[in-house]
């Protein structure tokens, strides 16, 4: 008995070398069986990246998907997968991988952040924007938080909901620590243009007051106060106002030359503000400006004078757009007193002209180089304020007038 007890107690422990042993084992096979699924993954995120780098996104996003449904942990490849639907216009399938990500409870609250940016960038690509509102709105304070006010102001200029937008531009520039003074000035402006269209005097005035304050003597905002001037029917006053922009942004008189013209008019000083108009040429000579002096020269002095005027003006600023109005003139004068040989001539010579002038005569965007016949304030094609230069682009001419 006793050496069968003394048997047992050797076996005791050769019993758990071996369970030792083979829990060894077994952890070392599951090692293994995790390295190889670990390999695996890696070698088909490299696969995917590839395809991506060898522009195949469709091959590329299969075998990214893949990886995701073997492993919902990766967090960080479900925000690439959702980003690359986005990019390729596949709305629904981004919301759907971001959507995902934001109700789930085991995120990191930066983690979150990013899912409620992202899904509020899928609503807005998708154009549903009280949805993309509302996602951006649940974004903290961290590291997403300037990049879902950017992406709530770009919804409310879309909107056009100018109070909003001022209060995202405010708050942009506490966390970027940059100014967006333009940018707010511009919205003042839409709300009183939008309002002096409505005939809301009390809130042209108010917006008017904003806009300076954010940036004083702002072009757009003094030019907007005249026309407030010109409502309330001050033309008086609205001449004053307007000379400021004459004197301190006088590339943007064009905007308002007409208007100028019309509230001399009211007072009888037409002719005193022609000549200010006239004088602005010989620094502002291209252009919008030029085409209305030679239009309003013409009616209250005559198209002599206007000849005059424009020869003056191909001397030292010579365009294919001055030669145009030059030409246009001298067939106005030839019609009246001219040879039909002349008015041929000239007919033929305007013709192309403004065949030519048509085409060279836009706009330019200085941010994105998008060229429009008409002058905006906020680019058409990048959304940037400010962007146009208020100077057209003109084709220049080497010489004097020929005709």
């Amino acid at each position: 008995m006793i050496q069968i007890a003394t048997s047992w107690l050797i076996l005791i422990p050769i019993v758990f070398g071996i369970g030792w042993l083979a829990a060894r084992w077994d952890l070392r096979l599951e090692n293994r069986m995790d390295e190889r699924e670990r390999m695996r993954q890696q070698r088909s995120t490299f696969k995917g990246l590839s395809l991506l780098l060898n522009e195949q996104p469709d091959q590329a996003i299969e075998t990214l998907v893949k990886i995701a449904q073997l492993d919902p942990e990766t967090i960080e490849l479900h925000f690439a997968l959702g980003s690359l639907f986005r990019r390729r216009g596949e709305t629904e399938r981004a919301i759907r991988v971001h959507q995902h990500l934001a109700e789930r409870d085991d995120l990191k609250p930066r983690d979150r952040d990013h899912a409620a940016y992202e899904l509020g960038r899928d609503f807005l690509r998708a154009g549903l924007l009280d949805r993309a509102e509302a996602s951006l709105n649940r974004v903290g304070d961290g590291k997403f938080a300037a990049p879902a006010k950017e992406s709530l102001l770009e919804m409310y200029q879309i909107e056009r909901d100018w109070q909003k937008a001022i209060i995202a531009a405010s708050e942009l520039e506490g966390l970027q620590g940059k100014s967006h003074h333009t940018e707010i000035a511009q919205f003042h402006c839409e709300i009183g243009q939008e309002a002096l269209r409505r005939k809301d005097l009390p809130e042209v005035e108010k917006s008017i007051q904003m806009a300076l304050q954010a940036v004083p003597n702002h072009a757009r905002a003094v030019i907007l106060q005249g026309d407030y001037l010109i409502a309330m029917e001050r033309p008086a006053q609205a001449i004053e106002v307007w000379s400021a922009v004459a004197s301190t942004h006088p590339a943007y008189m064009h905007l308002l030359a007409d208007r100028w013209m019309a509230a001399h008019t009211a007072i009888d000083t037409a002719d005193a503000g022609l000549s200010a108009l006239h004088d602005l040429l010989r620094t502002q000579a291209s252009g919008e400006l030029l085409d209305i002096v030679q239009k309003h020269m013409t009616q209250i002095r005559g198209p002599q004078a206007a000849e005059v005027m424009l020869v003056e003006v191909m001397q030292h600023s010579p365009t294919l757009s001055a030669l145009s109005k030059l030409a246009e003139t001298r067939l106005m004068l030839a019609e009246s007193h001219g040879t039909p040989e002349r008015v041929s001539d000239l007919q033929a010579t305007l013709s192309l002209l403004k065949q030519r002038t048509t085409s060279l005569a836009r706009y330019t965007c200085g941010n994105c180089g998008f060229r429009a016949r008409r002058f905006y304030w906020q680019c058409p094609g990048c959304n940037h304020w400010e962007a146009y230069s208020p100077r057209r682009n003109e084709g220049a001419v080497s010489s004097g007038p020929s005709m």
